[in-house]
């Protein structure tokens, strides 16, 4: 056995040596060059010499200087040794778009980027300022190894390096013609479009560089194989938009960020600290601001080092430029109170102007054409780890001014194609955080306060008026659209500081203002028939838009934020003086019941939003009453009355958001402990309000009577009969007006907010925050009260109405979706109180229909709603029981 191992041991040793030396190249066969160049890779030729590649190249020089050639439209970028790895900023607009879907102007993102080299690619990177520590911090290099940043755009180095500046060239078309707001998603998966980006036919626009910054224009190009409605675009199948980029240093300079207060509302520049780990928060608020500084420190009013320049693009029709202008301006009676002069200047772009108002350097207003939208906004750029905003473009649709006068019935509905529409993608990455929809909402807000004023014979020169309304408009929304621009939040309790009587008063108004804020959506001040009418929108500040820019922009003697901080909480702790209210956009979330506070809303005016509504829907039943007699006259196509008609629905479906929040409503306040009259967070609305809210919506909106209106009125709304470029006219369901449609769209709305389960929950919540001896307004009231309301003629044996047929269903259909539902979010209270409901209609609805009075409608929808009750109560018994097995399962 021994020997047959070492047998083989020997052959298995001479075969590998056999092998081997086989191999070795004294043995090897000598290879053919066919051979070689099969088996051989070829070495890749190395890059280009630098000067060899931009031989016949247009040079833009500036800090990344560019080489174009048009006439095949190639461009190189060079990047020097010492940009690499420094950090830059690169901030995007969409300069021009469809007009369809995405509109121009639009300010993109603003981040901070480093150029990476690896290997013979370039990383344009997304550098990741979320998350920092103090470069002696322990955790600085934990956090660098910790936290990742993300690739923009990748590219080959195309050059040697130049032999006198070490630069070499890249190809910019991977970092710039992309897709950068998602359109091929948003717009075309998202909205089913199929748009797509189509990179061979995009190309770039124009080029500059300057020392400090480089702009490049990518204009992108969009196809798709499904036609659309889009009416802006000549062939549905392609369209271009295009993005500006501008490439930057980081402005250097010894600016002071400033430290946020929860009590007042800025824009905010938020970062996590781990610099730090005890501190209450791991994360630090800057406020967004310009660096405003006095040329002269020690005078008590002195000119700024460098005024906040706004410049009115040509665009702006001559007749509406001074009313910018004043815009602008608003602001410096502001400014004036902490010691600047002059602080905002505003001047109109020359004809003769060569610069770009893309250019981060100008800040400009501009009107942009965006068929069938009415919105403005005014969004700025910051720098990403200060704050500090350093640009600010506002864009106005033109068609603003149009729909204020003639607010059409496609905007409006409920008769057009497709009804009331928003063409922005929702969700789009491009669009910035502080969208504003304020002019497409005050254009509907003044569209009816015009008509409303049309109709009124107490106004000698009506043109006279109708200029110093449009232009008091217009200088009211440009003054919001600054503010925004000057790091303003909106503030939606600033409505509520001044009662009724203080709003018509002109010399009060003229003096303190319409409300506490600018930064609210403020509605037109119209008085009501028999009122003495004060100022239509607001001349002044009001006190809350001094007390939030004395936070932002006082000068204090200070070397870090830190220092700030005593000045700066005296400051803040005036919170609970009652002219300084203060919510914002997530304290309404567009009205819903999410809002707890009935008194942070959107578009409503004066102390008390349930006396406001009353006051305006009485005004609406003004107009149409008034609204043949102003409008029926020869030559007037039924059109127009059509139009004014439609502007009344606003204070109806604004009242069904707005006085439900009363119900189950709370107070809220923002104070902190210690402040001067300071308040706890949260008290509950007393229960007697909360009745009158109830109450209201008995009157104005469940009424058997709230919408009757004239035949000879309905007959006349006539919708337009000549085509438009959206086909409104072929597709329109119905040209006769669906009144009935109308009215429960509403109806369902103060239902959908009343029963809503973010509402019930807090109603079963809310019994608990009352004291003992307080009067206590509960969930059960509320079921009772609505049920009431709604359903009274079953107790008095009456016909029921068309309204309210309809009424009643919708009311059925929400107790009976708490009965059955077993995907509601609402508490078991609620189920149980709806199961109450049922069972207390269905033993009136037998009584009612022992009567012998009832018409063949009313009989027939008590017994149909009292089937749907029956079948309700069985499955709402099968639930419970089914919920049962599967606990005890």
């Amino acid at each position: 056995g021994v020997m047959r191992f070492l047998y083989r041991l020997a052959v298995v040793l001479f075969l590998g040596v056999f092998i081997t030396s086989f191999a070795h190249p004294a043995y090897a066969k000598e290879k053919t060059t066919e051979e070689k160049d099969k088996k051989e890779p070829k070495k890749e030729p190395a890059e280009k010499p630098f000067q060899e590649v931009i031989k016949d190249y247009k040079v833009i020089e500036g800090l990344f200087t560019l080489y174009l050639k048009e006439d095949e439209a190639k461009v190189y970028m060079s990047v020097k040794p010492d940009q690499l790895d420094k950090t830059f900023l690169c901030t995007m607009t969409r300069t021009s778009a469809d007009g369809s879907f995405y509109d121009s102007g639009a300010l993109g993102g603003n981040f901070a980027f480093k150029l990476k080299r690896v290997g013979k690619k370039i990383q344009f990177l997304d550098i990741n300022v979320r998350y920092r520590a103090d470069s002696t911090s322990t955790l600085y290099q934990a956090i660098d190894r910790g936290i990742t940043n993300s690739i923009f755009g990748v590219t080959k180095i195309e050059s040697q390096p130049d032999s006198t500046t070490g630069a070499f060239l890249v190809d910019p078309s991977t970092f710039f013609l992309q897709d950068v707001s998602n359109v091929s998603y948003y717009l075309g998966k998202e909205r089913k479009t199929e748009f797509n980006f189509d990179r061979d036919n995009s190309y770039f626009g124009v080029l500059k560089s300057f020392p400090q910054n480089t702009e490049i224009d990518a204009v992108l190009h969009f196809k798709t194989s499904k036609p659309s409605k889009a009416v802006t675009i000549p062939n549905s199948y392609s369209m271009f938009h295009t993005y500006h980029y501008s490439l930057s240093t980081l402005p250097e300079s010894d600016y002071i960020p400033r430290l946020a207060d929860d009590r007042l509302g800025h824009f905010l520049t938020p970062y996590q600290d781990y610099t730090n780990l005890d501190s209450e928060s791991p994360y630090v608020w800057y406020i967004n601001r310009w660096k405003l500084e006095k040329a002269d420190p020690d005078s008590p009013h002195s000119p700024p080092k460098e005024p906040i320049v706004f410049w009115l693009e040509k665009t702006i029709p001559e007749e509406y430029v001074e009313s910018v202008k004043e815009g602008v301006l608003f602001w410096n009676r502001v400014f004036e109170k902490i010691g600047f002069k002059d602080a905002m200047v505003a001047k109109l772009m020359p004809d003769t102007a060569t610069w770009d108002p893309a250019d981060v350097r100008y800040n400009t207003i501009r009107w942009i054409v965006y068929p069938g939208n009415t919105y403005a906004v005014g969004p700025s750029r910051t720098n990403p780890f200060t704050g500090q905003i350093y640009d600010a473009d506002i864009r106005i649709c033109v068609d603003f001014i149009r729909y204020m006068f003639t607010f059409s019935e496609e905007v409006l509905g409920p008769i057009s194609f497709g009804g009331e529409q928003d063409n922005l993608p929702e969700n789009s990455s491009f669009e910035m955080s502080n969208f504003d929809n304020y002019g497409r909402e005050l254009a509907r807000e003044g569209a009816f306060a015009l008509a409303v004023l049309n109709t009124r014979n107490d106004f000698v020169d009506k043109d006279s008026l109708t200029r110093e309304y449009v232009k008091s408009y217009l200088r009211e929304l440009v003054a919001h659209e600054v503010g925004h621009t000057l790091g303003l939040r909106h503030n939606y309790k600033a409505s509520t500081i001044y009662t009724r009587e203080q709003l018509q008063d002109r010399e009060f108004t003229s003096r303190n203002g319409l409300f506490g804020s600018i930064m609210e959506y403020n509605p037109p001040n119209v008085a009501a028939e028999g009122e003495t009418q004060g100022e239509f929108f607001t001349s002044v500040p009001g006190p809350y838009d001094y007390w939030v820019m004395e936070y932002a922009y006082k000068p204090i003697k200070a070397s870090t934020p830190e220092e700030e901080l005593p000045e700066l909480q005296k400051i803040a702790s005036r919170a609970s003086q009652p002219e300084l209210a203060y919510g914002t956009d997530y304290d309404t979330y567009g009205n819903s019941m999410r809002g707890i506070d009935p008194y942070c809303n959107t578009f409503d005016l004066g102390n008390d939003p349930i006396e406001y509504y009353r006051k305006e829907i009485d005004i609406t039943r003004e107009l149409w009453s008034k609204l043949e007699g102003k409008f029926d006259k020869p030559g007037t196509r039924y059109q127009k009355l059509l139009r004014v008609f439609n502007q009344g629905w606003r204070a109806f479906s604004s009242s069904a958001r707005v006085v439900p929040k009363f119900i189950g409503g709370i107070n809220h306040y923002r104070d902190h402990i210690g402040d001067p009259g300071g308040r706890i967070p949260f008290k509950p609305v007393p229960a007697s309000k909360q009745r009158e809210a109830l109450q209201f919506l008995r009157d104005y909106l469940f009424a058997a009577d709230a919408f009757s209106l004239p035949e000879h009125l309905l007959n006349k709304l006539q919708p337009e009969r000549l085509p438009d470029f959206s086909g409104s006219v072929v597709e329109m369901k119905r040209i006769d007006y669906p009144l009935h449609d109308r009215v429960i769209s509403i109806q369902r709305i103060a239902l959908n907010q009343l029963y809503d389960p973010v509402a019930l929950s807090r109603l079963q919540d809310i019994e608990l925050r009352y004291k003992p001896e307080e009067d206590k307004f509960t969930m059960a009231d509320m079921f009772q009260g609505i049920r009431k309301a709604i359903w009274n003629e079953i107790v008095t044996a009456k016909n029921i109405n068309s309204f309210r047929r309809s009424l009643q269903r919708v009311h059925l259909e929400k107790i009976t979706e708490l009965v059955i539902s077993n995907s509601s979010n609402s508490p078991e209270d609620a189920r149980t109180l709806a199961r109450v409901d049922l069972k207390v209609l269905e033993g009136a609805i037998k009584k009612a229909l022992l009567s012998q009075g009832l018409d063949i409608y009313t009989r027939g929808h008590l017994d149909e709603s009292l089937a749907r009750i029956d079948a309700a109560l069985k499955a709402g018994i099968e639930r419970k029981i089914s919920n049962s097995k599967v606990s005890a399962g």
